[in-house]
């Protein structure tokens, strides 16, 4: 292309790239281009199925489907799907539609898997409800809470709300009960469940017994004065007990009930279900946030006991929300936010410590002739905060959610006996049973560290575990101080958001810390902007069960061209090419005459845009990326820009041209001389020929034209020609390379490479010349 117009091109970049809306692409767009396409449909809906399900995937026309069942988000390297996928267990699929550097974002369906045994029993447990409230916000979320428990269980015996219906602190404000009152009888009566039994435990914020009993209906809280009480649940014994005043008076009446029933043949197997608000000393979440010793005692000399209890919100996507040994303990969740051990969670461009997280979960328990079954439900589990960047707490905005009726994790199942002593030898989720297999790294990508607007971040593609990967431990060493000062201690853990659905592919950790560690806290640490960093990376479980180190170096604020620099490579060839073919740049290749560009001007304009891409990471250039983003963004460009012109190059076919230049030769030779009509014909189609197989870039109709009215010239010479011999034009090669010959002034494909080119680059350097003049 001309120096002039390609500065004037560059120049005036923004007139260009404003009537080309197809070439056009911000250099700060991000790397991957999430939900640039549509996301994947299924055809069998969320919810609770009986048997193995095979669910059908559809995407958008060119996208493929990756996907994945084990709660992790599905990346390019995830099952392909070809077919059908196969549902055998409870699980979340999630589907993500790839189509060249784009993705979409992901499909997650809950299937809540069955037999076709019913169950004897059907119940849900929700607790902490929290609700104070009923703003629109809060409304339209518990509506979509309650449509996902319908499609799992449309019609369960009971639902108990495990204490905490509201968010009382002072015992003042028992009125604010007419609120989780009216969500649930309005829920269960829109969704066909007004037959279901609600049954409620006492809990620290519901203001005082007597006051809180005094706002359900009486079969709801049936309590005999001091917040306890003794029901069933599709034939098999319950018991409420009030955590938050364990007394003698009332251990002595569960512990007289449930050695009645221990003792009775019709009863000593049946499980038994109590429910209280706070949990037991050492038993789930090892114990965390637990109190009343007594209780524990009480109930330790009966193995058919299931224990259920909120209050901690700790969530129950953590393995550790089971626990057996002398009963069975599970933790019910939260249905307003949830809480996990303190760590370093991400707050705009700085990390802080916080423990709570923006979930909601619960189970649903259903009781078979030899086992319990519970089910892990996630209602809001989407990506984010319960505080925004500035410390604001506020969260599960805007519903529906993604992750709503999503698994938490496998089906926990609890064995049942013919006696006490029968169902304890059926114990599993024991100490002793207790995970020991460590988080691997297997074929995760390497890290790496980006450069971004709102300052240095490590993108960490996560490891591998048999259940999940709670947390990391990343230290930086600086190799010039040896100092790790800069950022975390070693004991110091980031959060794995592996209570999210889906669970990250990748983590994206700002490397810097929000003063004191709070929320809303200035970024008072960052890393030393060229420097290089020794990084050591390890992964945990629940159980404290620790990968092996993974340790990468980098430079922080350097930008990683690897990709870039592909690209480039990639894309310049096509672009010399095209140049050659269009003769903006000579001399041309021999191959270049088996090529012609669509149209001329698109594609010089897609070569600007081109170059402009290349020199982004040019230091000199006022528009240098300055953020890895910028980089990834325009290494996505280049490859989206190469496409587009790679599609503008369709090759060509001369191979009849030049044969019919050959089979013709003897009778335009024969035709010189000869003035007739049919001669003239000849001759000037055979002049017409040969000068258009000396021309870069011609259409295929032009190449296919010229051959066909050469040949049907040459019919019609022969037909009333003199049928004489062989005469050869002067200058001819007739012992060339097998395509035509000529001796004509201009130089044609049939001679040898090196000639032509050499005569091709004259001829059109002398083009250029005049177009420069």
């Amino acid at each position: 292309m001309p120096t002039r117009r390609l500065a004037v091109l560059a120049l005036g970049g923004a007139v260009l790239f404003a009537g080309l809306p197809a070439l056009t692409g911000a250099a700060s767009a991000s790397a991957v281009s999430v939900a640039a396409v549509g996301a994947p449909n299924a055809d069998l809906p969320a919810g609770r199925h009986i048997g193995t399900q095979l669910v059908t995937l559809t995407a958008e026309p060119g996208a493929t489907i990756r996907y994945t069942l084990d709660g992790t988000e599905p990346t390019a390297s995830s099952a392909l799907y070809v077919g059908p996928v196969e549902v055998s267990a409870s699980a979340t699929l999630t589907a993500v539609a790839f189509a060249g550097a784009a993705q979409s974002a992901p499909l997650s369906r809950g299937y809540v898997i069955k037999t076709a045994e019913e169950p004897l029993a059907q119940f849900a447990v929700m607790s902490d409800i929290h609700l104070s409230s009923d703003a629109p916000d809060l409304v339209a979320k518990w509506q979509t809470y309650f449509d996902a428990l319908q499609r799992i269980a449309p019609h369960p015996d009971a639902i108990i709300s495990n204490g905490d219906q509201i968010n009382d602190n002072n015992h003042d404000t028992a009125a604010d009960h007419r609120f989780p009152r009216a969500m649930l009888e309005q829920n269960l009566a829109r969704t066909g469940m007004s037959d279901t039994r609600v049954l409620m435990s006492f809990g620290n914020h519901d203001d005082l017994v007597d006051r809180m009993a005094g706002q359900y209906p009486r079969d709801w809280f049936p309590h005999t004065g001091a917040g306890y009480y003794e029901t069933e649940l599709g034939g098999f014994p319950a018991f409420v007990v009030n955590t938050e005043a364990w007394n003698a008076t009332q251990a002595s009446w569960l512990y007289g009930r449930l050695s009645a029933i221990s003792a009775d043949p019709a009863t000593q197997g049946s499980p038994v279900f109590v429910f209280g608000h706070r949990p037991l000393p050492g038993t789930v979440w090892d114990g965390a946030q637990s109190s009343n010793p007594g209780l524990k005692s009480n109930l330790s000399d009966f193995p058919q006991v299931v224990f259920f209890s909120g209050h901690s919100h700790l969530n129950i996507t953590d393995e550790r929300s089971i626990h057996q040994d002398a009963f069975t303990s599970v933790n019910d969740g939260s249905m307003s936010y949830e809480e996990t051990d303190t760590m370093y969670q991400s707050f705009g461009a700085g990390l802080a410590k916080e423990y709570t997280i923006p979930s909601a979960q619960s189970v649903l328990v259903e009781v078979y002739a030899d086992r319990v079954e519970i089910d892990r439900i996630n209602y809001a589990a989407d990506e984010g905060r319960t505080y925004d960047d500035q410390g604001r707490w506020g969260f599960q905005k805007n519903p529906p959610f993604a992750s709503t009726g999503t698994i938490a994790g496998p089906t926990w199942v609890i064995g049942r006996g013919a006696t006490p002593a029968a169902v304890k030898e059926r114990f599993i989720y024991t100490a002793a049973n207790r995970n020991t297999i460590a988080p691997a790294w297997g074929e995760a990508a390497q890290p790496t560290v980006r450069t971004t607007a709102t300052g240095l971040v490590l993108n960490l593609p996560q490891a591998a575990d048999d259940q999940y990967v709670k947390s990391y431990a990343v230290t930086l060493r600086n190799l010039a101080t040896g100092s790790t000062a800069e950022f975390l201690s070693a004991g110091d853990r980031i959060n794995a958001q592996y209570t999210q659905s889906p669970r990250p592919a990748v983590l994206r950790i700002p490397l810097a810390l929000c003063a004191g560690g709070k929320v809303g806290g200035a970024i008072d640490r960052t890393l030393t902007l060229g420097a290089e960093y020794e990084a050591t990376v390890v992964a945990y479980d629940s159980y404290a069960n620790a990968s092996a180190p993974r340790v990468f170096r980098f430079t922080a604020g350097a930008h990683d061209r690897t990709g870039f620099d592909a690209a480039v490579a990639a894309a310049e060839p096509l672009v010399s090419r095209v140049e050659r073919v269009l003769g903006d740049v000579t001399p041309p290749e021999r191959d270049d005459f088996g090529f012609a560009v669509s149209d001329a001007a698109t594609a010089r304009d897609l070569i600007v845009a081109l170059r402009v891409q290349f020199g982004i990471l040019a230091p000199v250039d006022a528009r240098a990326a300055t953020t890895q983003d910028e980089v990834d963004a325009a290494t996505a460009e280049i490859d989206r820009l190469d496409g587009l012109l790679q599609a503008q190059l369709v090759a060509v076919d001369r191979s009849v041209l030049a044969a019919t230049i050959e089979s013709t030769r003897k009778g335009v030779a024969s035709a010189v001389g000869d003035d007739r009509a049919a001669a003239r014909r000849l001759r000037t189609a055979d002049e017409a020929a040969r000068a258009l197989s000396t021309r870069l870039n011609v259409p295929q109709p032009s190449i296919d034209a010229a051959a066909a009215e050469l040949a049907a010239a040459a019919a019609a010479y022969a037909s009333v020609g003199p049928g004489g011999g062989t005469v050869v034009v002067p200058g001819a090669d007739t012992a060339g390379d097998g395509l035509a010959a000529t001796g004509a002034t201009v130089p044609v494909i049939a001679m040898s490479a090196g000639a032509a080119l050499l005569a091709l680059g004259g001829v059109l350097l002398a083009r250029r010349r005049r177009s420069l003049s």
